[in-house]
């Protein structure tokens, strides 16, 4: 039985949300952008906790919670988190940038995307060892069968 190369290619495609999951990512999102509004509350984080660091940790969170909530091939979960985490970093900037007690910046922007793409990268190649794991446990187990 042949099987035509775009039924394929839309298989591999094929991807869905948990929305427990997503819902989750979005109050977070939601949480850490309405904190951001108070004024004077991320000047003080920054202060104490160094800017970049807290978009590296918030976004790299934002990163697990994303790739948690695809399911789809552990490719197309790295590949749509770190887009999700691009939009979601660059909605955040875009705010900052209507706030006159705020200001965005290009270089927070890439540092969300960098912790995306490190965090996403660390969890696809843990499924990948994971999914290596879980094979040979099975083929073990039907060699001694």
């Amino acid at each position: 039985m042949a099987v035509h190369k775009s039924a394929l290619l839309h298989l591999s495609m094929t991807w869905s949300l948990r929305p427990l999951r997503i819902t989750a990512l979005l109050l977070f999102f939601l949480l850490m952008v309405g904190l951001g509004s108070i004024p004077g509350q991320a000047h003080a984080l920054s202060d104490r906790f160094g800017d970049k660091l807290l978009h590296v940790l918030a976004y790299g969170l934002m990163t697990a919670i994303s790739f948690g909530a695809i399911v789809a091939r552990p490719r197309w979960q790295a590949m749509i988190s770190i887009m999700l985490i691009a939009l979601l970093g660059l909605i955040d900037e875009s705010i900052q940038s209507f706030l006159p007690y705020r200001n965005a910046s290009l270089l927070d922007w890439c540092f969300d995307i960098a912790s995306a793409i490190l965090v996403a990268m660390l969890l696809l190649l843990f499924s990948f060892s994971e999914s290596d794991i879980t094979s040979d446990t099975e083929t073990h187990a039907q060699k001694n069968q």
